[in-house]
């Protein structure tokens, strides 16, 4: 075993580490899951002799069977919105967050908040485990005694469950526990029909924006109350899924970037939409080109760079036609041409860029950097980003809006990982505005256990020690996320 020590902080490694074995088992505890939850979706649908149940079953049996005989027991337990599997917290990927949502919220309704399997169990006795559950009343906290009641009357004692413990503050402000999740639902929706549209150029299909629409509209509404709630998602670095997360991160810090120098909400949704489909050209680019991990050729570089004229193109074909698709074609087709026009497409006369454009080439550069990529699967860190930023203010960005990106992101950007003079370390989640507060977000304290390091308490760097008048806490240093092998996105999940 060897003990590393950096900064007050310890992180311990073996011959197979911890955090491996925390992998493999969110592997597991997912492949679970989707099988589980197809499984119960499908009892709630059709009778249990139905061809499908008995298809889903036997997916479901292989899962449960296979680890049980390699652990000797499989337990799932649900706390908050962290899953547990046989007591190892599941690592959450933006891809899979929809189906673990929707099986949470089964499971919450039914006020299950605990399955085990303790040994093998059969093809009839998991058939009336789900029915059982299928069929209890929503909202009743005594579910889960209904349910251990019908297995022990069917003699199955291999099968437990548990009741989902509401945390006190839980119980209180539903409302808030909705708010907070309507970002997440926005993001990933944002993401599902990103992939959607990317389907519909490739298949040649004329383009429908009123989901879109719709989903900016939300998201304006979200930046309006409270913008770091879809910021905290944009720190999601997912590299399997680059091109999808890029562009709704880009819609996000540019609506932000709106709503700090007082664009109107019409306008704001158009710039989301804008930036949703900047990239739309890249569809068309052949995929070697994009997924290239060496340095592009000049012709490879020459096909890369046509994407904006694919963009426009494309969104010309759109089933509408106003200012909004005028906007979206103008942003495709501008994005890239920097401040001072040195950028491309060329251009045959000069002329001043749109500010929609201007705002989409701050958020399009700002988190390309500090997002994985095809050939640095390890982002920069957002403090250096910014500076490289600044030294183009003026040629690349336009430089009253690169100080508005500056005061949005702030000091201490939200998802940054901080130590502080408590040796702790934390993510900073909440921007606390402009001025003396800038350097004292709020923040996520972070612990370490089993392997990895966990979510802890929230603290306020504002806050005063009401004996001595002195900051109880101060950022002494920010940290490198990929050194303490953590990822940030997930903290906002």
């Amino acid at each position: 075993m060897i003990r590393l020590v950096h900064g007050g902080l310890h992180l311990m490694t073996e011959e197979i580490s911890s955090r491996d074995v925390g992998h493999l088992s969110s592997q597991r505890g997912i492949e679970f899951i989707v099988t589980f939850y197809q499984l119960l979706k499908g009892a709630t649908l059709y009778h249990r002799k139905n061809i499908l149940i008995d298809r889903l079953t036997q997916e479901c049996l292989q899962v449960i069977n296979k680890f049980v005989n390699s652990e000797g027991t499989l337990s799932l337990r649900i706390v908050r919105d962290n899953f547990f599997f046989n007591h190892i917290r599941i690592q959450v990927k933006a891809d899979q967050y929809s189906v673990l949502r929707g099986f949470q919220h089964e499971m919450r309704n039914r006020w299950i908040g605990e399955l085990e399997f303790k040994d093998e169990v059969n093809e009839e006795q998991l058939k009336d485990f789900v029915y059982f559950l299928s069929e209890v009343e929503e909202n009743n906290e005594d579910n889960y005694l209904s349910v251990l009641k019908q297995l022990e009357y069917r003699g199955i004692s291999t099968i437990q469950v548990g009741k989902f413990e509401r945390i006190k503050d839980e119980e209180i402000p539903i409302d808030f526990e909705q708010r907070k999740q309507q970002p997440k639902e926005v993001y990933f929706k944002s993401i599902h029909l990103i992939k959607e549209v990317v389907e519909d150029v490739k298949n040649q299909r004329v383009l429908d924006i009123r989901k879109a629409k719709r989903l900016m509209q939300n998201a304006v509404h979200l930046i309006m109350q409270d913008e770091s709630a879809l910021l905290g998602l944009a720190n999601i670095k997912n590299y399997d899924e680059y091109t999808f997360n890029h562009s709704v991160n880009v819609a996000i810090y540019a609506m932000t970037i709106g709503q700090r120098i007082g664009l109107p909400q019409k306008y704001l949704s158009h710039l989301g939409m804008a930036g949703l489909f900047h990239d739309i050209g890249k569809v068309k680019i052949p995929e070697e080109v994009l997924v290239q991990s060496e340095k592009l050729s000049q012709e490879e570089l020459a096909i890369l760079r046509f994407h904006p004229i694919i963009g426009a193109e494309t969104l010309m074909r759109m089933k509408e036609w106003n200012e909004l698709t005028t906007r979206m074609m103008t942003v495709a087709f501008e994005h890239h041409l920097k401040y001072d026009l040195t950028g491309y497409p060329k251009l045959n006369r000069k002329r001043k860029l749109s500010l929609f454009s201007r705002i989409i080439a701050l958020a399009d550069f700002y988190d390309f950097l500090v997002r994985p990529m095809i050939y640095n699967r390890l982002p920069y860190i957002s403090e250096k980003v910014l500076g490289f930023m600044l030294e183009r203010s003026g040629k690349n960005f336009d430089p009253a809006l690169l100080k508005v990106l500056i005061n949005t992101i702030g000091i201490f950007p939200i998802g940054t990982l901080v130590l502080l003079n408590t040796n702790e370390i934390g993510i900073v989640t909440q921007i606390q505005g402009d001025g003396e507060l800038m350097d004292r977000p709020k923040i996520c304290l972070l612990y370490y256990s089993d392997g990895e390091y966990q979510k802890g308490e929230g603290a306020d760097l504002n806050e005063k020690d009401e004996t001595t008048g002195e900051f109880k806490r101060t950022i002494v240093k920010t940290l490198n996320p990929n050194e303490y092998h953590i990822n940030v996105g997930e903290f906002f999940l």
